[in-house]
């Protein structure tokens, strides 16, 4: 796979995990919606794509190896993640925080096997070329 079909694939399943967020909390749960919840997944979505987009190029290969480059933008995207998830569990009350981190969490476990799996398999077919 090309680095731009493993980025549209992040991307589809990025809208498909806002979209199911969205419906979920607006609909079934509404007491417990907020808006950081409905952004949560959009931001990790723009995070996986950065990150394919970062680790895929090759200027990023000849620059840095590839394991420091990964743990970069891991940090980066961690730090990132910490500063939405304090700014925003902290303007909430009551109910609305215990989905907030559920959720939070869940698509934080989710976008992780999803960025490890597409680089994997983006590395498995480089190699086999």
């Amino acid at each position: 796979m090309t680095s731009n079909e493993l980025i549209k694939r992040c991307i589809i399943v990025g809208s498909a995990l806002t979209i199911a967020v969205a419906v979920v909390f607006s609909v079934w749960l509404e007491s417990v919606s907020s808006t950081p919840l409905i952004i949560t997944p959009v931001l990790f979505t723009v995070a996986s794509v950065l990150t394919v987009k970062i680790l895929t190029k090759p200027t990023a290969e000849a620059l840095l190896k590839f394991s420091s480059a990964f743990m970069l933008t891991n940090v980066l995207k961690l730090v990132a993640f910490l500063i939405f998830f304090v700014v925003s569990y902290l303007q909430m009350e009551g109910e609305k925080r215990i989905g907030f981190v559920v959720v939070f969490m869940v698509l934080y476990l989710v976008f992780l096997v999803l960025d490890t799996m597409t680089l994997l398999q983006y590395y498995k077919d480089k190699e086999k070329s």
